[in-house]
């Protein structure tokens, strides 16, 4: 259930509306900073529907610009994607939907949550020094 809520913010924060493109974004004519990004999500990439490409087309453009942390959480949530099955996905988009249905200040209140959840939880805390 965690996992989902947690896929589900990630959908949320990269909700950014990107304008369709008729260029072909197969996984060949990536950069390879793209390719390096969205490795986990090779195999399935050319089966991907143009709106999900450009989604995670744009998170690979505002990757360069993330902290360190930042980019590790992208990662983890690209891998924990690719691990879903058909119908875990499937729960994950009803839980965005109903998340991006709620009032902002609700909103808002589920990502400070989860941005708690991965303080205490990440693996990423720095070492106090010495």
């Amino acid at each position: 259930m965690a996992r989902l809520l947690t896929i589900a913010f990630c959908l949320l924060l990269s909700q950014s509306v990107y304008a369709q493109s008729k260029s072909d974004h197969s996984w060949a004519r990536l950069s390879s900073q793209e390719k390096q990004v969205l490795a986990p999500l090779a195999k399935d990439w050319d089966r991907m529907d143009p709106a999900k490409k450009q989604k995670w087309l744009g998170i690979t453009k505002r990757y360069p610009s993330m902290t360190p942390l930042e980019q590790q959480r992208i990662q983890t949530h690209i891998r924990d994607w690719d691990s879903l099955t058909p119908d875990q996905r499937k729960q994950a988009r009803k839980k965005y939907q109903k998340i991006k249905n709620l009032p902002p200040e609700k909103q808002h209140e589920i990502k400070e949550k989860i941005k708690k959840k991965y303080k205490k939880s990440s693996r990423f805390k720095r070492k106090n020094p010495k």
